[in-house]
């Protein structure tokens, strides 16, 4: 009986070695896979970033150029109106009393800065 005993007892040994073992080998697999998963993740997430990135500075790029085109057309409007208006003011002719201000106005301001 005694080396029955030892016999299942060897036995029983052996088959806790080699389940353990089978259970080492597939935590190492396990693990593997998972670090092979967690690296292409991250791979991917850092290409999304990249991409957004550069949608990002696209976008900012294209609202410039159409903030700076918007103060363009503003300032151009401006200017043609002011341009407009005083083509207006110089085509109109001064009567002596307006005409006779504004050389008192010109030659007093040239006295005064004496």
């Amino acid at each position: 009986m005694s080396l029955a005993m030892s016999t299942n007892y060897a036995d029983t040994l052996k088959r806790i070695k080699e389940a353990e073992e089978t259970s080492n080998r597939e935590v190492a697999e396990k693990k593997k896979s998972l670090e092979n998963e967690l690296h292409e993740i991250e791979r991917v997430a850092d290409e999304s970033i990249e991409i957004t990135k550069k949608d990002a500075e696209i976008y900012v790029t294209k609202e410039v150029d159409d903030a700076r085109q918007l103060a363009q057309k503003q300032a151009d409007s401006l200017l043609e109106s002011t341009r407009r208006r005083a083509d207006e003011i110089a085509s109109k002719k001064l009567d002596k009393r307006e005409f006779r201000r504004v050389i008192d106005d010109i030659v007093l301001s040239e006295f005064k800065s004496v």
